[in-house]
């Protein structure tokens, strides 16, 4: 069994850990959710979010499984802490790391998978998010499991960041104006009603959300008893439920009886939790408009099937169907049109009729929603008589992303709880544009070497593969060089890391202008470059391989100072029929090796030197 290294940052890391004040504390629900959704996509009986102290790993939520804690020195998540990226192990009884590991013995862990919670930059992971199962699995995950772990790991950083944001404000000198900072961003950013309950139980703050449910302004709620606004039949239950909330830090979700201006009944739904500002408890209320029960319950159905949706990474196509079909329902005859900001191009990505096709999307003129009398909307093809209703698709950042228009049947304005219904899809199409969008960033990321913008292992084991393929049934031949510098870490070391990553650019930037556009280009990481020539003959490819060490060992000026370069190349012809991807590059790895041996700053083909630095081919 090997212990897992202690991280170069270890002090900074835990003071990190400390700082989050979060071991040993109770579950959470927002904790536990995340862990049954990991368990559910990669189904996996066991799912944790785990916190590595010094001599432990310790579990913030568990699911499937009955160890609250384990030594630090058995713990899989000790070396997921290390990495920047998730780590699976197929089969811990074969992998020499774990086949010992009491894990495995007595827990019976085979298959694991992590991925590292970092929440600060530059410092090391403070646990992981993993799952876990008693079965190996020799293919891991796929990567639409992966990318989705990752994502929720990203979601539990973000928890404990907000968690870490808090406990620093309280700790600040300046917490006081920092915390009204941050509850103002809060109040102009929430999607969703927010208001705040003082340790009296008084509304200390709210946003338009809610005043416009009561249909009262801010100003004249601020300072007023919740208790007053509640429905006489709910006081009680309201009031237990504040105090409560208030003395035990007891969360509450459901729905909240209200009584508007005019003495009509509004249903709120509140999610509401305890916090802490300036030592002083708090309750944090999110709340939503349950007035009209039909437009919440599809509304809330849109937003499932959106967020299910997104997740299954569906186009976004069927997203905006689901929304402009909600919004027909309850709007029998009208006309839906969605725009999309598609890289400053503004296109048309939702139609429900025939008769819009054609109709441009016109360019925003606002960011709130605007409602347009007829013969005064933006299209010039709809009739005089026709009205129109904008409203913005905004990212979680207040980003324009593009418009949701509907053409009502008859003209006038939508009511307080169709407008906040309609607002709420806008949104949910907003969230499901930009999440669209950050999945195609993530899928790159996944794919794409992060500091040359080559592809990774990842990509050229499917790239090549492909080549293999194409190569082993039109009889043709692929040729891979494994390029490995000479001396890089004495780069490192003299000139910085900084001058390392200039180095390493710089070859990759080279190697794009010099290659053909049909060739592969990969990171393998380190200083470890690989180069696939597809339908390649041994002749051509001992060229463009001299041509390559003669191109990339020429010095890289870096602010004056000129860095040498020096690598060697391995060059290996795939036979006949040959598929294995894994085995060419090993093969090619062995020849590199060989073209160090005989003295570096060469390409050598396996069995065969080719060229030393000073000759030809």
């Amino acid at each position: 069994m090997q212990l897992p290294r202690i991280p170069d940052d270890e002090i900074r890391r835990l003071q990190l850990l400390g700082e989050l004040a979060i071991l040993d504390t109770g579950p959470e629900e927002g904790f536990d959710a995340l862990t049954r959704l990991a368990a559910e996509i990669t189904g996996c009986r066991i799912a944790l979010v785990t916190l590595v102290d010094d001599h432990r790993q310790w579990f913030k939520s568990r699911h499937g499984f009955e160890l609250a804690e384990t030594p630090r020195d058995i713990s899989f998540c000790g070396h997921a802490v290390l990495l920047t990226q998730p780590m699976v192990v197929a089969d811990a009884s074969r992998d020499p790391r774990f086949a010992h590991n009491p894990l495995v013995r007595e827990q019976r862990i085979r298959f694991y998978a992590g991925v590292p919670l970092r929440i600060q930059p530059g410092i090391s992971a403070v646990g992981a998010l993993c799952v876990a199962d008693p079965a190996p699995r020799p293919g891991g995950l796929g990567e639409l499991q992966l990318l989705q772990l990752s994502t929720l790991a990203e979601l539990v950083c973000e928890r404990l960041r907000s968690r870490l944001s808090i406990r620093r404000l309280r700790e600040s000198e300046r917490a006081r104006t920092r915390q009204s900072q941050l509850l103002e961003a809060i109040k102009r950013a929430s999607g969703i009603g927010f208001a705040l309950l003082d340790g009296e139980g008084l509304i200390a703050d709210l946003n338009e959300k809610v005043s416009s449910i009561l249909e009262q302004r801010v100003e004249d709620l601020k300072g007023s008893d919740p208790l007053a606004l509640t429905l006489p039949a709910a006081r009680a239950r309201v009031g237990t439920m504040i105090r409560s909330c208030l003395a035990r830090g007891v969360r509450v979700t459901g729905d909240w009886p209200l009584l508007a201006r005019d003495g009509a009944l509004r249903v709120a739904g509140v999610n509401v939790e305890r916090l802490w500002l300036d030592d002083q408890p708090y309750l944090f209320c999110v709340v939503t408009d349950k007035t009209q029960q039909r437009l919440e319950e599809t509304l809330r159905d849109t937003q499932a099937r959106t967020l299910r949706e997104v997740a299954l990474e569906n186009s976004l196509t069927d997203v905006l169907s689901s929304i402009g079909n909600a919004i027909l329902y309850h709007r029998p005859g009208a006309r839906v049109l969605i725009s999309h900001l598609n890289h400053d191009r503004l296109d048309v990505a939702y139609l429900s009729h025939d008769t819009l096709a054609g109709l441009a999307a016109p360019a925003r003129a606002a960011t709130r929603p605007v409602f347009y009398a007829p013969g005064h909307t933006p299209f010039e093809a709809l009739s005089p008589a026709s009205a129109a209703w904008r409203f913005p698709l905004l990212s979680e950042g207040c980003q324009w992303l593009g418009d949701l228009w509907v053409m009502p049947a008859r003209a006038g304005r939508p009511g307080t709880s169709e407008s906040s219904f309609l607002d709420g899809l806008a949104r949910v199409a907003g969230f499901a544009m930009e999440r669209q969008d950050q999945l195609e960033a993530l899928r790159e990321r996944a794919e794409y070497d992060a500091l040359t913008g080559l592809a990774n292992r990842t990509l050229l084991g499917e790239q090549l593969a492909r080549a293999l393929a194409h190569a082993a049934g039109h009889r043709q031949r692929v040729a891979l060089l494994f390029i490995d510098l000479d001396d890089f870490k004495q780069v490192n070391d003299t000139h910085g890391h900084h001058a390392g990553d200039k180095v390493l650019t710089c070859l990759a930037e080279r190697m794009s202008e010099t290659l053909r556009k049909t060739d592969i280009i990969a990171r393998l990481g380190g200083d470890e470059f690989v180069v696939v020539l597809p339908d390649t003959s041994a002749g051509t490819a001992q060229r463009v391989a001299q041509k390559l060490l003669e191109v990339l060992c020429q010095p890289i000026n870096r602010e004056g100072v000129f860095c040498p370069v020096s690598l060697s190349i391995g060059l290996i012809l795939s036979r006949d029929g040959e598929r294995d991807g894994t085995g060419l590059i090993q093969r090619a790895d062995e020849a590199m090796y060989r073209a160090k041996q005989a003295g570096k700053r060469q390409v050598y083909l396996l069995d065969e030197p080719v060229c030393s630095g000073e000759e030809a081919v």
